[in-house]
């Protein structure tokens, strides 16, 4: 008989996943939603995290899977999400991890550039100096540039 309640999506599951965190495309954590994670999530912390826009995985999949070796990763929409949810939630998921390192996969187009926005204001709020870097994908799937954040 399971005690659990809620729905099982949302059950944070980082030492549950087997699989080595350096094995390229496979993940090593659940969930990976942004509106589902909590803002304790033992799994990120000394974690490098991959923020990614939930497009990027099908507009340049050799790339999503690149740049998520290693890293832990969240995804969402910063256009369709309610962006100010995601500066508080992501305030206090820095204020309480130690994150290393953050990196922000992103669309080429206007409404992607948000999650840049979000993420700069979540590490200002939150007080912690950490490096962070954009990674720009076009619409044909291809890399556009990679480059650091000044927050």
């Amino acid at each position: 008989m399971s005690t659990h309640t809620g729905c099982p999506s949302c059950s944070t599951m980082g030492a549950a996943i087997k699989e080595p965190v350096a094995v390229p495309g496979k993940l090593s954590h659940w969930p990976i939603q942004i509106k589902l994670i909590g803002t304790v999530a033992p799994f990120l912390n000394d974690a490098d995290l991959l923020v990614a826009a939930d497009c990027t995985a099908f507009a340049a999949a050799d790339l999503y899977k690149e740049t998520m070796s290693g890293r832990k990763v969240l995804i969402g929409c910063p256009k369709l999400d309610n962006g100010m949810e995601y500066v508080e939630k992501f305030t206090e998921i820095l204020t309480n991890s130690n994150i290393k390192s953050l990196s922000i996969l992103r669309m080429e187009v206007p409404c992607c550039g948000g999650m840049t926005a979000i993420l700069r204001e979540a590490v200002k709020r939150s007080g912690k100096t950490l490096p962070v870097t954009e990674i720009v994908v076009g619409v044909k799937g291809d890399k556009l540039t990679a480059q650091p954040v000044q927050v």
